[in-house]
């Protein structure tokens, strides 16, 4: 009997000794405390790759186990820290950002001065010397292509790396033309010629300086001041575009394979019709690219490559291989508000389409937005990322419109997206 008490002791005694670590391995962990500052303060918490709803100083909550930190700042280069902190535990972090060089960004000389600058295809509408910060958002990094024109000079093309918080300085020098070097033959529009239309064809030949053909597959059309890619079909060029009220110029260039750039002579033109009173061209810088333009009236209407004509305005011509411009035109505007959005519909071959865009109130430039990088295309679809929201245009009354940006309403803005979800593929 005794040897049978001991026995059910010991039993007892193991199977509380069982419960007691069962209990012991079942307990949850406690949550871990992320105590973050930064000198300076106010940068966006990143924690494993998620932004966290808080700033610096700031102190979290967070699991036990490894995590990274990214803090990020304007102005500054962003701080990363891996760390691992134990149940209950507390880590803290207190990060010395780094500010970015005063002067970050590009610095342009030429010699001769007075060149303009081209950024990835894209007129920037500035001339060397100069200087774009890096806080202008006009440069980024990475890979860009550099192209540097002076009339009576060979164009300059430079592709050159862009990194991120330094001061880079492209110096060059430009050379003369020598032969052989394209020469344009410019048969339609006649230098002079007045049309009561907007928009004309451009018809022209090109070959090199020697009787040699022209092998290249593009040129330069400068048309206002402003340069738009042609396409080169066996040195033959065929071109819609549109044109302004009164006074235009125009001129082509292209470059021989060695690099000497030849121009044609620069001929006018004579747009013989009423300005109208709002005016919205749309071009882009890469040649397989398609990109619409599509604006909304006050009413609600749709105006669009399939449907080019509402009851207060049009679109002129629908480019579906690349770089425009297409043009909508209000002759007499309704009081309201006009919305602009551009659409990507294929970038086709090209990596990336940048789409600029002016608007002009009764022939006179008013703005220009853009260059717009699109790096995605969604063939009528609704991707935010294939869509660009340019302006809100208020028309207050007889030839008084501004831009203003206003929110859109609920019903408008309803209407706009039941028109991209119904948009048929072309």
């Amino acid at each position: 009997m005794k040897i049978g008490k001991v026995l059910i002791v010991l039993m007892f005694i193991g199977t509380m000794f069982f419960l007691s670590s069962c209990e012991e391995t079942t307990e949850p962990e406690e949550s871990a405390t992320l105590i973050v500052d930064s000198t300076p303060q106010g940068a966006t918490i990143i924690l494993d790759g998620d932004p966290v709803r808080a700033v610096t100083p700031a102190t979290l909550e967070i699991e036990p186990g490894y995590h990274e930190l990214r803090l990020e700042l304007e102005d500054y280069y962003y701080y990363y820290e891996p760390f691992s902190v134990s149940s209950g535990g507390t880590y803290e972090i207190n990060a010395s950002m780094n500010e970015y060089e005063t002067y970050a960004g590009l610095i342009l000389d030429t010699c001769p001065m007075g060149a303009y600058v081209y950024l990835n295809g894209t007129n920037l509408g500035i001339t060397t010397p100069c200087y774009i910060s890096e806080f202008s958002g006009i440069i980024g990094p990475g890979n860009h292509n550099i192209r540097l024109y002076l009339q009576d000079y060979n164009e300059i093309n430079v592709d050159f790396l862009y990194e991120q918080g330094y001061l880079h300085v492209l110096s060059e020098a430009f050379t003369l033309p020598v032969p052989p070097y394209p020469v344009f033959n410019i048969s339609q529009p006649l230098n002079g010629q007045t049309f009561t239309d907007n928009v004309i064809t451009l018809q022209a030949s090109v070959e090199l300086s020697n009787g040699s053909s022209y092998t290249g597959n593009s040129a330069i059309l400068t048309l206002n001041g402003n340069d738009y890619e042609v396409s080169v079909n066996g040195g033959a060029i065929y071109h819609t575009l549109s044109i302004i009220y009164g006074d235009n110029t125009m001129s082509l260039r292209a470059n021989s394979p060695d690099g000497n750039t030849g121009v044609s002579d620069i001929i006018t033109v004579y747009g013989n019709f009423d300005a109208p009173e709002i005016e919205v061209v749309l071009t882009w810088n890469t040649p397989t690219s398609d990109l619409d333009l599509h604006a909304w009236n006050p009413f609600g209407e749709h105006c669009h490559w399939l449907n080019m004509t509402i009851s207060d305005g049009s679109l002129d011509i629908d480019d579906v291989e690349g770089y425009g411009p297409e043009t909508f035109a209000v002759q007499t505007a309704n009081v309201g508000i006009y919305e602009i959005q551009i659409n990507c519909y294929s970038l086709d071959m090209d990596a990336y389409a940048d789409a600029t865009v002016q608007v002009f109130f009764d022939g006179v430039l008013e703005d220009t937005f853009g260059p717009h990088h699109f790096i995605v295309d969604d063939y009528n679809g609704t991707d935010p990322l294939a869509w660009w929201e340019v302006c809100t245009i208020t028309v207050t009354g007889r030839g008084e419109a501004s831009i203003t940006n206003q929110p859109l309403s609920a019903e408008m803005r309803e209407k706009i997206m039941y028109d991209k979800m119904n948009l048929p593929k072309k």
